[in-house]
Order: C-alpha cells, then sequence, then structure tokens
C-alpha cells in the first residue's frame, strides 16, 4: 500500500516521523487508517501537503481502497477543487445554519 502511495524505500525504512516530508507523513497516516478495514475513515486536510498530481493519485487511492473494504470517509478539505470526485458534498456552513436556525426553535 505505501508503494501505490509513492512512498519509496527510504519512508518504509524511516525510523522517526520527521525523516518525512508532511506529504509522506500525510500519507503514511492514511495507509494505517486503512489497516484492519475500518467501518469509518475520517479524513481531516489530507491532502493540504500535497502536489496537485500527488494529490489526484493520493485521493483516487483512498476512495478506491475505502469502496474495497466497504470503508465510509468523511474527508475534510478546504480545497473545493476536490468536490468533483465525492459522492456528496456539505459546505460546513450549510450546518452551521442549521444548527442556528435549531437552537433558535429551541429558545
Amino acid at each position: 500500500m505505501l508503494a501505490s502511495l509513492g512512498l519509496g524505500d527510504e519512508a518504509i525504512h524511516a525510523r522517526q516521523p520527521t525523516a518525512l516530508s508532511v506529504g509522506q507523513q500525510q500519507r503514511v497516516a492514511a495507509a494505517r487508517a486503512l489497516i484492519g478495514s475500518p467501518d469509518l475513515i475520517l479524513a481531516d486536510e489530507p491532502t493540504s501537503a500535497l502536489d496537485q498530481e500527488a494529490q489526484s493519485g493520493f485521493v483516487n487511492l483512498l476512495l478506491e481502497e475505502c469502496a474495497r473494504r466497504g470503508s465510509t470517509l468523511i474527508f475534510v478539505s478546504h480545497d473545493t477543487r476536490l468536490s468533483g470526485v465525492f459522492d456528496r458534498v456539505v459546505d460546513l456552513s450549510e450546518i452551521n445554519r442549521a444548527r442556528a436556525g435549531a437552537e433558535r426553535l429551541s429558545a
């Protein structure tokens, strides 16, 4: 899985996380999250340190692995360019408006 995420031997054999770039650390974290086929994966800004090419490959692999394992993925990102690859997109401002409306009704 690490190789499919574009991580070479230097990342696979690194003894300290600080020996890896932030982008490499993010990809290692994604691989670790997929171990054991969890029902739910929460990914908070997992592509923030990746260039566009690495980002695209990473997101596609993450989606493929989640589908293969039957895992639900909740992916949080400020990068709106990614919204087209997901089945459902929720803008946080919509959630905030719904919460404010519920609070007014209960008051």
